[in-house]
């Protein structure tokens, strides 16, 4: 049976990062963000990201197949053109709605990684990216509906809330899809992945049944990643990781301890053994322990 990794997370979770560190192990070939397939073999160049779609035999004329058989088929190709006997597909498409399209019918052993980035992060990522009076408006709104049971605080709060709650939403969506499913899972954090790569590494490689490899580390030096942020690039070629902790220095300190004391917030974290500590997401564990 094909062994398929998806990851799922918000945007901006640093998703391309996890998949690269991934993909860079000898029994795994990244295939980037797959359900932009369409749009980037199209040329819409609004997406960010560069592909190999158009450039690699392992993409080729996948458009005229169901989506639940683009990963059967890329395997194959993996076997007879890389001759990789077992390989174990990263797929960096964060959608819940594209596991379900690509699960319809499909015999695949499917595997989740919920990756989540610190919502003071996120926080401040959407306030930047919703500059504008009339997106900030339609976010509050959109928001609102989603979050019905928190629909007033959305409504009357401050851009900080409405965008906390848009993290608290799209995450909390996707445990709830997981719990739902059973898909095996694993969840990682921004902060370990960037921080303790190595130790996260060990950890997460047996949930697909393979062991770190020390080439993992060193991910620039594959040509297996599917896509690349555009902007990242020359830092991925040269097996950069390179922390973003603006969120510390930027974000209004009123509005990064609001969200540290969202009950919302902390009970959902709580949930999956984390809370918000000084430089990201870390584990209860951790805390008790005084790792900070």
């Amino acid at each position: 049976m094909n062994r398929v990794v998806i990851l799922l997370g918000t945007n901006y979770s640093g998703s391309h990062l996890l998949s690269h560190l991934l993909s860079s192990h000898s029994a795994c070939v990244g295939v980037g963000e797959l359900h932009r397939y369409t749009q980037l073999v199209a040329g819409d160049t609004s997406a960010p990201v560069v592909s190999q779609y158009t450039t690699s035999p392992l993409f080729a004329d996948l458009e005229g197949l169901p989506i639940s058989r683009w990963h059967e088929v890329i395997e194959q190709r993996i076997r007879d053109q890389l001759a990789i006997p077992a390989p174990v597909i990263i797929d960096n498409s964060k959608k819940i709605r594209w596991v379900e399209q690509v699960a319809q019918g499909s015999r695949l052993d499917l595997r989740i990684v919920h990756l989540l980035r610190d919502p003071r992060a996120l926080v401040l990522r959407w306030l930047n990216t919703y500059g504008a009076a009339k997106q900030r408006r339609t976010q509050r709104i959109r928001v609102a509906k989603r979050v019905p049971s928190r629909a007033v605080r959305i409504l009357l709060g401050n851009w900080s809330t409405v965008f906390t709650y848009k993290w608290l939403r799209e995450n909390r969506q996707i445990s709830q899809f997981i719990a739902r499913t059973r898909y095996p899972h694993a969840v990682v954090t921004y902060r370990d992945m960037v921080f303790d790569t190595q130790s996260m590494l060990t950890r997460l490689m047996p949930r697909f049944g393979l062991s770190f490899e020390p080439a993992q580390l060193r991910f620039g030096e594959s040509n297996l990643h599917g896509t690349i942020k555009t902007a990242h690039a020359q830092v991925v070629s040269q097996s950069e990781i390179r922390p973003d902790l603006k969120w510390q220095t930027q974000l209004d300190q009123s509005a990064s301890a609001a969200i540290v004391g969202n009950k919302d917030v902390v009970n959902y974290l709580k949930s999956l053994g984390l809370h918000c500590g000084s430089n990201g997401l870390q584990s209860i564990v951790d805390k008790a322990h005084g790792v900070s």
